[in-house]
Parts: C-alpha cells; structure tokens; sequence
C-alpha cells in the first residue's frame, strides 16, 4: 500500500511539474514556484478542515516548518544548478540524493526490507536515473561546473529532509503540517524571487497552469504525507521520488516530445520496482 499511494503521489508531482514546466516557459521559474506554493498553501487551508486532527503536536508543527524550509531551500537550489550545468546531470543527481538518503535513514533506523522490496528499491533508483535523461542532453557533449553539481546535491539533500520531516508527523496532526510547510516557505520564495526577479507577478499567459500545479502539487504532498506515515520511509521516499515518469509521458502526449530510448527503459524499470516490492 505505501509504495503505490507514494507513487500515486509522484506520478500527480510530475503532472504539476509539468503544468509548472508549461508556465515557466511563460514567465520566470522562481515567480512561477512561488505562486504555484500560494496555490498549494490555498488548497491545504482549503483542505484541513476536511481531516480529523485531534491532537497536533508542538513536533508536528516543527517538523512541518523544517520540511517547508528544507523543500523551499531544495527548490531555489535546484534552479540555481539548472541555470549553471546540464539538466542531464543535475536532474538525475538531485533525484537519486532525494531518494536514496531517506532510503538509507530508513534503513539505518531498522526498517526491515524483505528481499523482494530491497531489489526493487534499488530497482526504482536506476529507473530514477534513466528516466530523467534525455538523449539530446546525452548527446550534447556540455559540461556541468563542481558548483552545479554541489547545488544538485545540497537540493537533493534538502529533498530528503523534506521526506524524513513528514514521516515524523502523527496521523493525529491531519494535513496541518503541510499547512505550516507552505506557511514557511511561501516568504523565503517571495523574497528569493523578488530580490532575483525584480517582482513577484505573474505574466497572465502563466498564471493558468502555475495555479493548477500548485492545487496538483498539495494534493501529491498529502498522498505522500500518509505515505510516509505508513512506512516504511525507505519505500515511501524511493517511489514518492519517481515523479519524473509522468512528467515526461505528458511531454510525451500533449507537447509531443520525442522520449530517448533511456526513458522509455526507466518507465518499464519503474514498473518492474513496483512489482517487486508488492511481492
């Protein structure tokens, strides 16, 4: 059950992500992360109420602001590496440092893994990796510089405390870890995209599809949120980190991008995990 809500969650974050891809060829990435996070922060208030939350804890709180912190971070970081190396590299490297660190935590916390479930996680972290690359960027030659790859890294790194702050939550807390998540998060991307921007408005031609990957996106976080509450971690954060599978499937289909032989190969890997860790 953990390993397919997670995936139901990655594949709904691919689907904001490319929403958000679609109005940041429109505007500028960090005006579009932060109104797609006030989109989210809407549908989490929006939200909350729905969800019995009959004890939240001062730990819920705290870990819901440290994942808001660390996956705000992890954004302007990731933008940061993708405007310095190649996507090819970078994108491959935040996800597997997102996915394997908790992976690991979890692990080292004592997580039993049975056989089947330990290959398939390693399984669904190759699959990360070829379904984030793409031929022409194979094929380009170009180099990423050491901080490029330092700042893929610290965003990955950022990732997984994002997923290890939300397995700390209670089930009795309900979503208001999210709602303080966003609560956050949303002044640190709006003073970073002012200071970076100039502004923080959208252009009009943005605002539909920005808008829409914000409610997308918390609703993927609340179907990690549990997730990660079920356990086990290491499951939940290798599978909730496959969402780069439907991202470009919809490229695929409605921008009609020719996917490389290395995705199509990571989207049968991704089936073939999943398989192996519901035996």
């Amino acid at each position: 059950m953990t390993a397919l809500v997670a995936l139901a969650s990655a594949l709904l974050i691919g689907s904001a992500d490319f929403a958000g891809g679609l109005a940041a060829r429109r505007d500028s990435p960090l005006r579009v992360t932060l109104w797609t996070q006030l989109t989210s922060f809407a549908t989490a208030v929006a939200l909350v109420g729905l969800v019995a939350a009959p004890a939240v804890t001062r730990t819920d709180l705290v870990a819901g602001a440290v994942a808001g912190l660390s996956g705000a971070f992890s954004f302007v970081a990731f933008y940061g590496a993708l405007g310095r190396g190649v996507m090819g590299v970078v994108a491959p490297t935040t996800a597997v440092v997102g996915a394997s660190v908790p992976a690991l935590i979890g692990v080292a916390r004592g997580e039993h893994l049975s056989l089947p479930t330990s290959v398939g996680l390693v399984v669904a972290v190759v699959a990360i990796v070829l379904v984030t690359r793409s031929g022409d960027q194979q094929a380009s030659g170009a180099s990423t510089p050491p901080v490029a790859l330092v700042l893929a890294v610290v965003a990955g790194l950022g990732f997984s405390i994002f997923f290890v702050a939300l397995g700390e939550t209670s089930g009795d807390a309900g979503l208001w870890p999210l709602v303080v998540a966003r609560v956050v998060s949303v002044p640190l991307v709006a003073v970073t995209a002012r200071v970076a921007t100039g502004r923080v408005g959208l252009a009009p031609e943005a605002r539909g599809p920005a808008l829409g990957a914000g409610v997308i996106e918390m609703l993927a976080n609340v179907l990690l949120l549990y997730a990660l509450r079920w356990g086990p971690l290491a499951v939940a954060s290798v599978f909730g980190s496959l969402y780069p599978v439907s991202t470009v499937l919809l490229a695929r289909r409605f921008l009609h991008e020719r996917l490389a032989p290395t995705q199509v190969a990571g989207v049968g890997v991704a089936t073939l995990a999943l398989a192996l860790v519901a035996l």
